[in-house]
Order: C-alpha cells, then structure tokens, then sequence
C-alpha cells in the first residue's frame, strides 16, 4: 500500500532501532531550546499589524519620523461635573508640574500649555496665570479658555450639565521607554494622576495607543499562561479519564509540552516577538501534538492488546498511522503559510511560524513518542492482563460508534441529504460575510483604554487621530503665503468632512489671531516662535519641509471609517491641480489600519481559499484517488461554512481574528478527515465489501476522533475567556470548526460514501 506520508514517517524508525541514543540527541536538543525561551519578547507595538510595503504604511512612517505620532501619546483624561472652578484648575495644574517629572514624559499639552494673543510687547502671556482670578474676572478667564482655538472642543469639553472632561495629552520618550519600561512608564502617570485628583473627586483615566500597548501586552502574558496552562491539564484530564493509566497519559502529555518548548525555543532563538497572533503558536502546538500522538497511542495500545510486543507495537504505529499524521502536519502546514498571502508582515511571521512549529509537532510525536513506549511498557503480558479492565470509558465510546455505524448502515441517505442541505444553508450565509474592523478589537475590552476611548468619542468628537499631512518645495517656510493658503484650504476641507472633528493645525491659529488684531504679515511667526517647541511640532516639522492639518475620529468600523477617508481624499483633488508643487496625503494610524484592513481581510479570505484547493488536491494526490478527492471536499469544508454561518449569526464580519481562526481551525479540521480515510483504505483492504469497511472506519477510528477533538476543544476553548475580543472570537469560531469536523467526518463523509457507492461513484474500495 503506497504510504501517505511519502515515506518520512520513517523518520521515527531510528528511534524504534536505537532508542537510548535518539533520546539523548532529543535532550540536547530540548536544552538548546530552552535556551532560547528567554530571549523571547513582546512586541506591544499597534501599528505592527500593519507594517507592509503598501505606499500607504510608508506615509505612515514618515509621519511618524517628522511628527510626534500619536502611537507616544498617552491621554490623561480627567472628567468631573464642572471642572472650570479655581480650586479645580489649581489641582489640575499641579498635576501637569509632576507629570514633567516623570521619566519617560517628554512634552506635556493641556489647557496650560496656551497662551493669550500677544500683548502690545508681542510677548504672548499664559491662558492662565499663575495666580487665577475669582468671581466675575474668573469667569470671564474661564470663557476666554472655553473659547481659545485649540482649547474648546479640543482640550476640553463644553459643560453639558452631566459631566466636563480635560484631556491632558503626554508624549513619551521611546529610549526611557526602552530602558524602565512600558510597564513602568504608564504606571508612574496612572499613580501620579490618581493620587494628586481622586482625593478631591476627579475622575482620573488613561487612554492612548501607549496605554492600549500595554494593556495588550497584559492579556497576552495572561493568556499565555492561561491557554497553555488550562489546554494542558484538561487535555491530561481527558486523555486520564479514557486511558486510566498514568504511562499513556505521561506519553501523550510529554509530546505536546516538548513540541511547546521546541517551538518556542526556536522562535527566541530566531528573535520573533511575542505578539496577539504569535501567542496561540503554544496552544496549537499543543492541540496538533496531543491529537496526533492520540492517534499513535490508540494504535500502539490496540496492537498490544492483540499480543505484540513493544518494538512490534510501536514500528506498526508509525508505517500505519505515521502517514496521516505526516499527511496532516502538510495539510496543516499549508493551511498555515496561506497566511502569508497578505501584506501584513505580522501575519505573514505568524503563518510561517505555525507551519514551522506545525511540522515540529509532527516531528516530536514520530519521534519521541515510540521512544517512551519502548521504554515505559517493558511488561507487555501485564499491560494486556490489565488493560480490557481499564478502559470502560473507551469501551463505552467504541460501543457507541459501533451501535452508530450499524443505525448509519439503513439511513445514509437521509445523512447525506442532510448534511449536503446544511452544507448549502451555511455556505449561503458565509458567502454574506464582509470585511470588518475596528482598532479596538485589538484591545481588551474590560481595560481603562476603551471605556475611556468611548467617553473621547461622546466629548471630544473621537480619540484616534488623523492628519492631512502636507509637503512643499525645499526652501520655502510654513509662514510663506502660498504655503498658508494651501494650509488654510486643507484645514477648511477636512472641518468640513462629515465623520471628523476637533480639527487644528497653523491655520487654527492663524485664525484666531486675525480675530485678536494680530493681522500683520510677520504676527503667526512671531507667536509661533514664542510657543513650546513640543507644541509646535505637533503641527510643523522641524527638520522637514512639512505640516500637518489633525482632526479626531470616533471608534468606528473600517466600513464606516473608509467612506469619510475616501471622501476626504477625493476632496483633496483640487488641491493638487491648484499646488502641483506640493503633496497633500491622509494618513495616521486609524487612516493606515482602516484604508488597509479590508483588502488585509479579503486577501487572508483569499489565502484561505487557495490553501482549501491547495490541501484537497494534496488529499486525491496522496491517495491516488480523485474520486477520494471529491468526496472529501464536503466534510473538509462543512466545518468552515459552519464556522462562517455562525458568525453571520451572531452579527460578526471577516475580521483579521475570524479569517484566521477559519484558516487554522481548517487546517486542523482536515487532519480528521485524513485519519478516516486512511483507516478506512486499511479496513476495506481486509473487508469484505465497502458498507463492512466503512462499519469497521467508525467503530474503530471514531473514538479516536471523538476523544482527540475533545482534547482538541479543551485545549483552545480557554481563548474563550481571553481579555482580547479578538481571541475570543478565534475560540468560538475554533470550538464551533472543530465540532462541525467531527460531524462532517464522522457523520457526513461515511454517509456520502455509501451513497457514492450506492449510485456508482464508488466501484471499489478505496
């Protein structure tokens, strides 16, 4: 019979012959790995997602290299009933003083950082002074701040008779941060800030891409140790509670937490960062290890129970289900690099890993495990004297699939028909997914950042910035006529643009001295120069011939997003015919991930779709069969269009989480099918007809089915309780994949064969 696996299932044939030295070559190379778990780090970064060579990320980085981005900024957001009161503003600027102390503040902009029209010796005085007025001279300070032109609406809420909110905006210093600490960092702001305004009943709040950062960071090092930590001891709870014997429990534990260890060992020796999608590496690793060794041990333990001993046990396991679970790895494999059909640099490191770590898997299980059966079950006489009493849980399980193959024997038509008809049903609602996203998504939404993201949207217009950023000929200043014209243009533009607010820029400035009396031509240059140069640079950059126009979007979907983007792009078309020497571009983090998540989002969707005709074609090649091909295109695919049906369901889109998981949880859902149909290629080799072969398939392959998408399910289901809403998508769409592969292949695929027999699509055991 022509192997599978293309023969390098033989791989674990040293280990079988030379046991003792294998071994000690897999601890060497066990302890070079672990090596290299501490060399691992977290890269916390929001706009990593993105990093491609799209002409629209590069404008997003050379912003980020002439301005102060806003992926530094850490907002103090700082919201009572009213907070225009003295005894307010004093604590408030009390608070701004210490925040200059803090170690990785670079500039500080709040309402203190203004400055009144200049007085008749051009010297431009603070908004507000250092001791502020009372009563009626209070009031009237408090309406000259409401009303400066980068204040109101801007820095500070107007009163709504509910709540007042200021925003104090931090830029941080990337070298401190690399030195103390995010961690540090935004803790140090978090306890300054609370202790200075909570005891006067302020309510004190950080949002900003720092503060999201972290927080990200957080629930990854939480769901760390929670998916691999619960994955493994519920995966040891099943595997114990079908075996009953602690040898095949440690065998089938081990493999798992070795292939962990070599994948993440190797990843810090290659120096990839932890990140959202590089932290389910371990849990995979672990649900493909603990399935495919299930499968090698329900052999192993079969063929001692018939009387073999050890060596024979274990060489049989690998020449008979070695080739699927070679088989498998390479499905898996491929379903993985389809993921590097993408722009994305993140995900194209995430998809590369897991089909490495995918084979490592493979590798551990063909290897190590005939190794810890050779050296563990000696006694093979008693392993069979007490193994038939053990196991009533199994017994049980083989019973049912026996009792469910005969009842399948008279109604495989009614099967078919039934799974054909879901199959249609949920095919037709996927196909109405779109494409959607939200940087939020990315974010734990139990954490400050979002709750306070939500309260900039309702005050402030929206907390995700984003910028017309314009250049101009070398030798020319943003004071130059034509330069403040065409700034002026742009600010008019993007005010006018529906879906953005809290716009400024010069031009906001220029305004409102013209409104002051400053009107002679030298007057904005003279009042910029005498402003911080932190402020400054929010707007002109110091060592480029540019500038910025800055508006603020609400927390929005890219379906909604992309729309006023587009419209504010179009409306910049004029502005390029009037100034050809200049360049006028949207840009900005919350510009990048929205312009670019949907085509990211359709080209993983896509990637998905190859890796599908890609892995069914490799099933009819590695079986020689195209009839095998096509009948296993309906039990391969039922588990994503169910997957996809639900989330059409539950009111879900395509997002970078739900493409994923359907492309991961494809490539696993397929290992099911492979098992069925190389035990049923055994089983019709001896049978006497196909309807016997296939009764034989279920009985025997079913409970190995059913208890590794157990183990499976138990192992990624954790991600259900992640912090990320973005994982806890992948785990329901995962657990729902997974429940729809076991249907499809133990239910729909041997039903479609005997009805493919039945109707002569099937002449012969194949």
């Amino acid at each position: 019979m022509n192997s599978l696996g293309f023969g390098l299932e033989r791989l674990g044939l040293p280990a079988v012959r030379w046991p003792l030295s294998v071994l000690a070559l897999l601890v060497l190379f066990s302890v070079f790995c672990a090596l290299g778990i501490p060399r691992l780090k977290t890269d916390h970064s929001l706009s990593e997602l993105f990093a491609s060579d799209t002409v629209e990320f590069d404008q997003y980085i050379t912003m980020s290299k002439r301005f102060p981005t806003s992926e530094f900024d850490v907002l103090v957001v700082i919201e009572s009933e009213n907070l225009m009161r003295p005894e307010i503003l004093e604590e408030i600027r009390f608070l701004t003083l210490d925040l200059q102390l803090a170690r990785a503040v670079d500039g500080i902009i709040s309402i203190f950082s203004m400055r009144e029209p200049p007085d008749a010796s051009g010297y431009p005085a603070p908004l507000l002074p250092t001791e502020l007025p009372t009563g009626e001279e209070f009031e009237k300070l408090a309406k000259r701040v409401v009303d400066h032109p980068l204040i109101g609406g801007k820095l500070l809420s107007l009163p709504d008779g509910k709540s007042q909110l200021t925003l104090i905006i931090l830029s941080l210093k990337q070298d401190v941060i690399d030195k103390i600490g995010l961690s540090a960092s935004i803790r140090e702001i978090e306890e300054t800030s609370r202790e200075i305004l909570e005891p006067i009943g302020l309510r004190v709040q950080l949002a900003g891409a720092p503060v999201m950062q972290l927080e990200i960071r957080d629930a990854i090092g939480r769901d760390r140790l929670l998916y691999n930590g619960s994955g493994f001891l519920v995966g040891m709870l099943i595997n114990f509670a079908f075996f009953r014997r602690v040898k095949l429990v440690l065998i089938t534990s081990l493999c798992p937490a070795v292939a962990v260890l070599w994948a993440m060992g190797l990843l810090g020796w290659a120096d990839l960062r932890l990140n959202t999608f590089i932290n389910i590496i371990p849990p995979l690793v672990m649900v493909i290890s603990f399935a495919d060794a299930m499968h090698m041990v329900f052999s192993i333990r079969r063929r001692l129970v018939q009387g073999d001993d050890r060596f024979a046990a274990a060489r049989h396991a690998i020449l008979t289900v070695g080739p699927a679970c070679v088989l498998t790895s390479i499905t898996t494999s491929i379903a993985f690099a389809s993921l590097t059909l993408t722009d994305s640099g993140m995900i194209r490191t995430f998809g590369i890993a897991a089909a490495l770590a995918t084979m490592l898997a493979f590798i551990t299980v063909i290897v190590l495990l005939p190794i810890m059966v050779i050296l563990l079950f000696r006694d093979e006489k008693e392993f069979m004297r007490t193994e038939t009493s053990r196991h009533k849980a199994l017994a049980w399980l083989e019973t049912l699939c026996a009792d469910f193959s005969e009842w399948l024997k008279t109604r495989y038509r009614m099967v078919a028909v039934t799974g054909l008809s879901l199959f249609v049903i949920f095919a037709a609602l996927q196909y109405q997914l779109e494409p959607r996203y939200r940087l939020s998504d990315q974010v734990p939404d139990t954490k400050q950042s979002i709750e306070t993201t939500k309260r900039l949207d309702v005050k402030l217009t929206g907390a995700h910035p984003v910028h017309i950023m314009l250049d101009w000929p070398e030798g020319k200043a943003v004071t130059d006529p034509e330069i403040i014209e065409a700034l002026a243009e742009a600010h008019s533009l993007i005010e006018k643009q529906a879906g953005v607010g809290n716009v400024w820029s010069v031009e906001t400035l220029r305004r409102w001295l013209i409104d002051a009396g400053e009107t002679h031509p030298g007057a904005l240059k003279e009042y910029l120069d005498k402003l911080p140069d932190h402020l400054v640079r929010r707007f002109i950059a110091k060592n480029a011939p540019s500038a910025l126009v800055t508006g603020r979007l609400p927390n929005l979907d890219a379906g909604d997003t992309v729309p006023v983007l587009k419209k504010l792009d179009a409306s910049l078309s004029d502005l390029r015919v009037k100034y050809p020497e200049m360049s006028f571009t949207v840009t900005g983090l919350a510009a990048v991930s929205a312009l670019r998540s949907s085509e990211m989002i359709r080209q993983l969707n896509r990637g998905l779709i190859a890796a599908m005709i890609v892995v069914i074609g490799l099933i009819g090649v590695a079986f020689r069969s195209f009839r095998i091909l096509i009948l296993s295109i309906l039990p391969n695919l039922f588990p994503i269009v169910a997957a996809g049906a639900l989330l059409y369901l539950t009111g879900g889109g395509l997002e970078y989480a739900s493409v994923i998981a359907l492309t991961v949880a494809f490539g696993i859902a397929v290992d099911n099918a492979i098992h069925f149909l190389n035990r049923l290629r055994i089983e019709t080799s001896r049978a006497k007809d196909l309807q016997d072969g296939v009764a034989e398939t279920i009985a025997r392959i079913g409970p190995v089915l059913v208890v590794t998408t157990l183990v499976l399910i138990a192992g990624l289901a954790a991600t259900i309780l992640s912090d990320l809403p973005s994982m806890r998508l992948f785990g329901k769409l995962f657990v729902t994949a997974l429940t729809g592969a076991l249907i499809g292949d133990l239910i729909i695929l041997p039903a479609v064969i005997l009805a493919a027999q039945k109707y002569g699509f099937v002449k012969t055991a194949e």
